[in-house]
Order: structure tokens, then sequence, then C-alpha cells
């Protein structure tokens, strides 16, 4: 078995923690334990036996997490460390060595990494900003013929796009032509801009699965807690295959993503971030009008922006450059599986923010030409 090397998790474990502005983060700016639980409720962690606990998830875990997804219940819920292990059990149970995946790119290169690692045929599906990077439905239907899994993410990392029904519409639709399954990466749901929360796809349509985790728009990435919504015979299928990964995740963890996850709490976690992300956005927005020669699509969700450069630049040039010389860091559109962009975190404080704009600015002053 190969593995290529996942050049944007590689790339940040080598540098996000040596630049003084780290702008490679998706997510909003984590929350503390305090922001989570009241005073009466950190004092019992501390009495908490450190066992095992429930190694699929906490039912009262399961069942928050179910809350946010209409018609599911608990036993549509599996618990995993962090969406990365949701996505490789998903992966590793619905797909067999041969089977072709579609994968919607730019993305979160994990599902064309890992499939080709698994000994899966990944196509690569190119969507182009030049549409607001939605579904090409003529493209899809042609990538999707004999297709055993469709994979997209929405919103979606790096643009922030949320799929119009149009798209919603075209990906159920092709599933269906096909007999795939949907694998549907929703980690950014609930980190919308401008907008109204994205709708879920789950319940859209019977053959589909849907992971996420608390990492990104409720700005726990600590807790590496993530979860699979899925059909029941998917669940336990994903559950077996955990029993061969990590068993289980923590026991601390879960307890604080069973209370992120209330729906008073997370309602209120989530609207918070939202300004934070809104705010940022604007700044981006106002930097952007002052460099006609970028481009980009306001993002209307996720803490990142995914900016078209016009200098004649290899992105990851672009990004050593700007990391070595102005102790910026932020991520080659080539990670992504696109030239000629970069995307920079917005869910960072924004007085962060305001100082790598600035310093972005100086770093092109030497190299606009």
């Amino acid at each position: 078995m190969k593995f290529d090397i996942f050049q944007m998790e590689r790339n940040q474990t080598l540098f996000e923690n040596e630049v003084e502005i780290n702008l490679t983060e998706s997510g909003v700016h984590p929350w503390a334990i305090e922001d989570i639980l009241a005073p009466s409720e950190m004092q019992d962690l501390l009495k908490l036996p450190l066992g095992y606990g429930w190694t699929d998830g906490r039912p009262d875990l399961r069942a928050n997490i179910a809350s946010w997804y209409p018609g599911a219940g608990p036993s549509n819920v599996l618990v995993t460390n962090g969406s990365s292990e949701a996505t490789m059990i998903a992966l590793m149970t619905l797909v067999e060595p041969g089977e072709r995946i579609v994968f919607a790119v730019p993305n979160f290169m994990q599902v064309d990494g890992l499939g080709r690692a698994l000994g899966f045929d990944v196509q690569r599906l190119e969507l182009s900003g030049d549409n607001g990077w939605q579904i090409d439905p003529a493209c899809l239907d042609a990538a999707a013929s004999g297709a055993k899994v469709i994979a997209v993410t929405n919103p979606a990392n790096p643009t922030g796009s949320v799929l119009t029904q149009q798209s919603r519409d075209a990906l159920v639709a092709a599933a269906r032509q096909s007999g795939a399954w949907l694998l549907v990466d929703e980690i950014y749901r609930g980190g919308e801009i401008d907008g109204p929360e994205t709708q879920t796809l789950w319940g859209t349509y019977p053959r589909l699965v849907v992971t996420s985790s608390l990492s990104k728009s409720f700005a726990c990435p600590g807790l590496r807690l993530g979860w699979i919504v899925a059909p029941v015979d998917v669940v336990a299928g994903a559950a077996e295959r955990q029993d061969y990964t990590t068993i289980g995740s923590g026991i601390l963890s879960q307890i604080l993503a069973a209370a992120v996850m209330k729906p008073d709490t997370r309602g209120r976690l989530l609207s918070r971030g939202r300004d934070l992300l809104r705010t940022n956005a604007d700044l981006v927005g106002d930097w952007m009008s002052r460099h006609p020669s970028w481009s980009w699509k306001r993002p209307e969700a996720g803490g990142m922006a995914f900016l078209r450069y016009p200098l004649n630049l290899p992105s990851e040039e672009f990004s050593r450059l700007l990391r070595e010389e102005e102790s910026v860091f932020v991520v080659a559109g080539s990670w992504f599986g696109i030239e000629q962009h970069i995307r920079i975190g917005i869910g960072v404080p924004t007085e962060t923010l305001a100082e790598g704009l600035k310093r972005l600015d100086r770093f092109l002053v030497h190299h606009a030409g």
C-alpha cells in the first residue's frame, strides 16, 4: 500500500507553529471549556473516572448529534476521532478495491489520497469558479456512470461555497441513476457568513452518508471529535472497522461534545462564530477591493477565503516565500488540486487577520513584478 504525501497536512504540521501569523486554519478560533460548561459541570469533570466509556459514543452525545439531522436517531450516528477517521472508515465500509469514487475538487484531499492508497479508482470532478464552484450536471453524469461513491464537501473547502438547490438535485439524480452512495462532508455547516444555515443533505437520498466534526464551525478542534450519520447498517459496518483503527474516542471529549451539541449550546456557539466570520470576511473584502487584479468569490460559509492571484508564481512557492519572508503561513491552492490560488483563514482573531493582510501587502511590493 503506497500513500502519497498529504501536502497540506504535512506542511501544516511542519510550519504552523513556527510562524508569527498562521492563516492556514479553516475553522473558527477555538473556544475554551468555560465557554461550554457551567462551573458546576467543570467541577464534576474533576471527579470523573477515566475509563473507556462508550466506544461508539455516549448515548446522550449520539442523540444530540442526531437532533441536528432531521429524521435521524442515535442509531444513525457513530462517534469518531475527528472527521478524518469518519471519512476513512466510511470509505472502507462502502468501497472495495478497484471500485470507482467520483471526488469533487478543489477539496480537502483526504478522499483522493486515501482512496488511491486503498486501491480505489478515484476520478476527480473538476469544479470551476466561473460558475461559483457549483456542480456541472453534464460532467457529473458522465463521471458518475458506474461509480460506487460520489464524494463532495458542502459547504466547500477551500472555496466556502454552498451547493445550490440545482447542484443538490443534480447530485441526488446522478447517484440514483448510477446506484452510487453520496458521501457528503458537512464539517463547515453552521459556519455560514451571510445566509441561513446550510441545509443538510441527510434525508434527501437513502444511500447517503454524512461526515462532520466539532473542529471547524464549532471551534473545538482540540477535542478531535467527529461523527458519521448514515443508515443503520452502514453505521454498524463502520463501527466494525473502527474496532481496528482507534476503537473509540476519549471520554472527556465525548462529555464536552455532548454539551456542545445540546441545541441551546449549539446555537449559542455557532452564532458567536458567525459574527467573527462575518467581520473577517468584510475585512478580506476591503483588502480585495484594493487589489483589483486579484479575484475571489466571497465565501458563504466556513473559516476561509480562496483568493486567485495574478503573480507568475506557483502557489506552493508563494506559500513558502510568504512564510519565510513575512512569517505568514497560507495554504497553497495546489494542495487542493488547483493552481494560482491561496487559501487564507478568516476564523482567526480579527487583529491577527489584519496583521497578516498587512504583511501580505508588504510581500507583494517585492513580488508584484
